[in-house]
């Protein structure tokens, strides 16, 4: 290669260094403030900053929450949904974390694992236009595909209005936060491994093109923008038709499969819904001034010759039938942008209907099968708007200084999974002196801020046939532990004062039984244990 080669290569280098490098340092500053997040959360950046910064969790925490208020906590999503009107889905190829751990899986993916990528004779037959090749129905089958994201949009929105809260998956920033709060357990992070898997032995972007909620909301706005000038866009990508060879370099370096580089007749900003605006076409482009990214109309990289490329020179005539801009009329089925438009299939919509009907079937039959309600931290008691509300992120459980808040598992109904839940025998609960953290932190306003004298977690009860006191034996230790005077004693036998008890559960973590004689219950059910269940001031057992 002569030094323009080696002048192309290196642009190309460039360029994707810069993009990896910033991925990294975003993917760092992600993790970073999830550890910011422990016991006293860092307030400046706020240690919840990335996860506001998803539009989908503001759109459904305004629908869940019903409150308008939740419009200032999100405003870093309104900002990103803003700079994505005036240019693309930059998110998802510059910032997101897991398209990030997508990306990194499809670098370290072998050879022999590679997708599909058409060759020179199937470039050639899109190129001349014609229908049925191989290439052709691979981005036609992939048009139909990507229309699942939208679908999945609509379930995540109307079941959000139904109550549901779907974005422990479908958020690309709760999967990464609740994947470092599991890792850090430690545990298995089964979702984000899943993902990683498919990724690697799959597509590297199959999730962000096909399937991701937030990626469909995103695809919608930067659409809302397309017909603005270049000169306003902070990012995109633009095309020079007439110094393009029709190589379709751009068409094979694409993870997301856009085909409106190679086959775009059309002067000046893409169109692509679905464009990420990440420069893999660009870097890969061997014309000169064919494609660059560029900001605000000025060029941030472009294009250049590469003169031992030797590529087939472009036809003198459209090789599209009817001529003019393939995006227009085309006799291949697939031709032009395939991510301008939403076309749902039959197909498609009945699988997406057929998701949703699962999803709702499968949390009803957890609302109507699971155990007794689980004990919340402060400001979460009301259950089903809790549920509504928490987007799964684990954030609280990380701010909690003794680490009371455990992750809900299967046992306790689907509606209910990777929710937090307060654990009293691992650690009580010190609202009292931390300043209820986890509700400083949660960025779904989903736990309620609560004055120390008003927290009700729930009451403690006494198993008269397991307590020590009870049984004759001396035991002061609910009594000693009790922060707030809620335990009396009447000679050996403890008894609750109702009145008085916060279900802080320090009693329950101190309690030398096992299992514990003295267990806090949800208010919902509190007084049905073995044995009775708290008592009233100055009452005997």
């Amino acid at each position: 290669m002569d030094g323009n080669g080696g002048s192309q290569a290196r642009k190309g280098r460039g360029l994707t260094i810069a993009r990896r490098s910033i991925q990294a340092s975003v993917f760092a500053l992600f993790v970073g403030l999830a550890f910011a997040a422990a016991y006293p959360p860092l307030r400046v950046p706020a240690s919840n900053f990335l996860l506001r910064l998803d539009p989908l969790a503001a759109v459904v925490s305004i629908i869940t929450t019903h409150n308008m208020s939740v419009i200032t906590l999100f405003w870093p999503a309104w900002v990103l949904l803003g700079l994505t009107a005036l240019s693309a889905r930059f998110f998802c190829g510059w910032i997101c974390p897991l398209g990030t751990c997508f990306d990194a899986a499809g670098t370290v993916k072998p050879k022999a694992l590679r997708y599909y990528e058409p060759d020179g004779e199937q470039i050639r037959d899109m190129r001349s236009g014609a229908a049925g090749n191989e290439a052709g129905r691979r981005v036609s089958a992939s048009r139909l595909r990507s229309a699942v994201k939208y679908l999945f949009l609509l379930v995540v929105v109307v079941l959000a209005l139904a109550g549901v809260n779907l974005l422990f998956i479908g958020s690309p920033m709760v999967v990464v936060n609740n994947t470092v709060y599991t890792l850090l357990l430690p545990g298995v992070p089964v979702l984000f491994i899943l993902l990683v898997l498919a990724a690697f032995f799959y597509r590297p972007r199959f999730w962000c093109e096909d399937l991701c909620p937030m990626g469909a909301l995103m695809s919608l706005v930067s659409l809302a923008g397309k017909k603005l000038p270049g000169r306003v866009s902070p990012l995109s990508v633009v095309k020079s038709p007439s110094a393009c060879t029709s190589c379709g370099a751009c068409f094979k370096s694409c993870d997301f499969g856009i085909v409106e580089p190679f086959v775009s007749s059309r002067e000046g900003r893409l169109l692509s819904s679905g464009c990420t605006a990440c420069g893999d076409c660009v870097a890969a482009c061997p014309a000169h001034g064919a494609l660059a990214l560029e900001g605000f109309g000025g060029t941030l990289y472009g294009s250049a010759v590469v003169k031992d490329a030797d590529p087939e020179p472009p036809p003198q005539s459209s090789p599209w039938k009817g001529g003019g801009s393939p995006n227009r009329s085309s006799s291949w089925k697939g031709g032009g942008s395939r991510n301008d438009a939403l076309h749902v299939g039959r197909r498609e919509f009945i699988e997406s209907v057929g998701l949703g009907a699962v999803l709702l079937a499968g949390y009803g039959i957890g609302l109507r099968k699971s155990p007794a309600p689980v004990l919340r931290m402060p400001g979460a008691q009301d259950e089903s708007l809790f549920l509504a509300r928490c987007n799964r992120c684990m954030e609280c459980a990380r701010a909690c200084p003794p680490n009371c808040l455990k992750p809900t598992g299967i046992d306790a109904g689907f509606q209910k999974l990777w929710t937090p839940r307060f654990v009293p025998r691992e650690a009580g609960c010190v609202f009292d002196q931390c300043g209820q953290a986890c509700q400083r932190v949660c960025p779904a306003g989903a736990i309620e801020p609560v004055k120390p004298e008003d927290v009700r977690i729930g009451l403690a009860n006494i198993n008269r046939h397991t307590c020590l006191g009870w049984r004759g034996k001396s035991c002061l230790v609910c009594m000693e532990r009790c922060r707030f005077n809620a335990v009396k004693m009447d000679g050996l036998r403890p008894s609750v004062i109702a009145d008085k008890c916060t279900g802080c559960g320090a009693c329950e973590e101190t309690c030398p039984t096992h299992p514990e004689s003295i267990r806090v219950k949800p208010l919902a059910n509190a007084g049905s244990g073995q044995g009775g269940g708290q008592q009233r001031r100055g009452s005997r057992g």
